[in-house]
């Protein structure tokens, strides 16, 4: 597999409309897809990066099978609620805030932090009814990210080090793809794909150590590139049913990857490249050693999700023929269909 990909200009132009390529979704038999009886799986989701929202900002995302504003109050502070407001439905991305509070574009309804409204210019009662849903917020990794429930079920992986240790990328790519992001997540423990797809001799039997856990799993890979040569050393898991992490070495050289994919409507997903590594020492060399890791890191990460995305556009996700080969494959399914599902904010967002 070649670490140096199609120029990213090529690579991203078209992809964010990719969405308008097939217009029904591809249900295969016996998986759960996200919306299907009205739930989604109870994840963080990202909604944006960081530096799309300014302070005193907001910004309006499609949000599982509805709309949310994403706003940061006056000092800062990210908040997502529902996008419509109770009022007469007007949607609240369009509106203003005013410190802390978000207002309203069309009669200046006023909704604190809570999600409650706290004022109203007429002076109007305010009652239990006047108020909009409230997303469990975190913002990490140069991204905002929701979590799909009232109180979050786990935290976002650590990527080897403290936050405050690594040095992060500047550039954060995004790419829509035409599948829930559990699709793509079934890669990580489909070996027979890492192998044919992307081209990595894997040693010894990973499968055998995978370490299962409520919210995911997480294993070590080992392995070269078949094309270069590279050898991989990696620690790879998932998250929830939606966020991607990998840390570990190419030819010794260390960087961790986090590939987090949200929901802007049922079927598709929208996902983020992060890259990472130690931070420089602050000498010259160093500062060059972290800058050229940052980008020979993103350029591979990108070339590696590029080899699956025709496959993810067009795939009919099916719990099939599973053979003796797909046992972890078929465990992260399975996995799947138990995973806590919920949509408290629905009647808010849709």
């Amino acid at each position: 597999m070649s670490t140096h990909p199609r120029d990213l200009e090529e690579f991203f132009h078209g992809r964010t409309a990719a969405i308008e390529l097939i217009d029904r979704r591809r249900h295969g038999r016996d998986v759960t897809y996200e919306g299907d009886g009205d739930l989604f799986t109870q994840s963080w989701f990202p909604l944006c990066r960081s530096s799309e929202v300014a302070p005193g900002a907001v910004l309006g995302r499609n949000f599982l099978d509805g709309r949310v504003a994403v706003y940061r109050t006056e000092d800062g502070t990210a908040n997502v609620v529902s996008a419509y407001c109770p009022h007469n439905g007007a949607d609240l991305s369009i509106g203003k805030v005013a410190g802390d509070r978000l207002v309203c574009a069309f009669h200046h309804w006023e909704f604190d932090r809570s999600g409650r409204c706290s004022a109203t210019p007429t002076g109007d009662r305010i009652v239990e009814g006047m108020k909009v849903f409230r997303y469990p917020v975190q913002e990490r990794f140069g991204l905002i990210w929701a979590f799909n429930g009232t109180e979050p079920l786990f935290d976002l992986p650590e990527l080897g080090f403290p936050d405050e240790d690594l040095a992060f990328h500047a550039d954060i790519p995004s790419l829509d793809l035409l599948a829930d992001p559990w699709v793509f997540m079934c890669n990580t423990s489909d070996f027979n794909h890492i192998e044919v797809v992307h081209g990595i001799d894997i040693q010894g039997d990973a499968t055998s150590d995978i370490n299962w856990h409520e919210f995911g799993y997480d294993y070590d890979l080992k392995g070269r590139f078949r094309e270069t040569g590279a050898a991989i050393e990696y620690k790879v898991g998932i998250r929830g049913s939606n966020i991607f992490y990998q840390m570990g070495s190419v030819n010794g050289r260390w960087f961790a990857f986090l590939y987090p994919c949200g929901i802007h409507r049922p079927g598709t997903l929208r996902s983020y490249f992060v890259i990472a590594t130690r931070k420089s020492d602050g000498t010259p060399e160093d500062d060059a050693r972290v800058a050229e890791t940052l980008d020979f890191a993103q350029k591979l990460e990108i070339a590696v999700v590029d080899q699956d995305v025709e496959i993810l556009n067009s795939i009919r996700f099916t719990r099939g023929m599973f053979t003796r080969s797909d046992k972890a494959l078929g465990r992260f399914v399975d996995y799947l269909k138990t995973y806590p599902r919920a949509h408290p904010g629905a009647d808010f967002i849709r």
